[in-house]
């Protein structure tokens, strides 16, 4: 795990210690995906930000969580989740994976390209629509996360279809 932090003059150890609770909710709401076996790309955090990116076991999804926050350790808006495709199908490690979350093996061999006919489809907006749907346990706990923080999540999705 890469941690980058960056750190300003005007932020002295009080205001870290400010932002602490921040950096608890962020690693609360990725736990579930790490215990998954999502790896860690980076973690950051500036006065104004706390946010990760994380990829899947199998390359085929990137998600990125911000927390916005100030020096004085509030929340200053919503929070953003990000779910992006990083390949035009998902592959055979985060298939398996959804298998097990009981996803239908149809859609996922449709999805995988494991079905090379018509019905293959890239991983275009609406195939990002059924991921998130996959993954609302995690999203449901950020959030929740952000809701306890007087916030609300905002959740962004981005595919590699033409409309995407």
């Amino acid at each position: 795990m890469e941690s980058l932090t960056q750190s300003f003059e005007k932020v002295d150890q009080q205001t870290s210690e400010e932002l602490t609770p921040w950096l608890n909710a962020r690693e609360e709401a990725t736990r579930s995906l790490v215990a998954n076996g999502w790896q860690r790309l980076y973690s950051g955090l500036t006065p104004h930000r706390a946010s990760v990116t994380l990829l899947d076991p199998s390359e085929s999804l990137q998600i990125s969580l911000q927390i916005p926050v100030d020096a004085d350790g509030e929340a200053q808006g919503d929070w953003d989740l990000w779910i992006e495709a990083c390949q035009r199908q998902l592959s055979l490690p985060l298939r398996t994976w959804l298998e097990e979350q009981g996803i239908e093996r149809s859609t996922l061999r449709r999805l995988s390209g494991t079905e090379r006919n018509e019905l293959e489809e890239p991983l275009d907006l609406k195939a990002m629509l059924q991921v998130a749907h996959w993954l609302q346990g995690p999203i449901e706990t950020i959030e929740k996360l952000a809701k306890a923080n007087s916030s609300q999540l905002v959740l962004h999705l981005a595919g590699l279809g033409p409309n995407s």
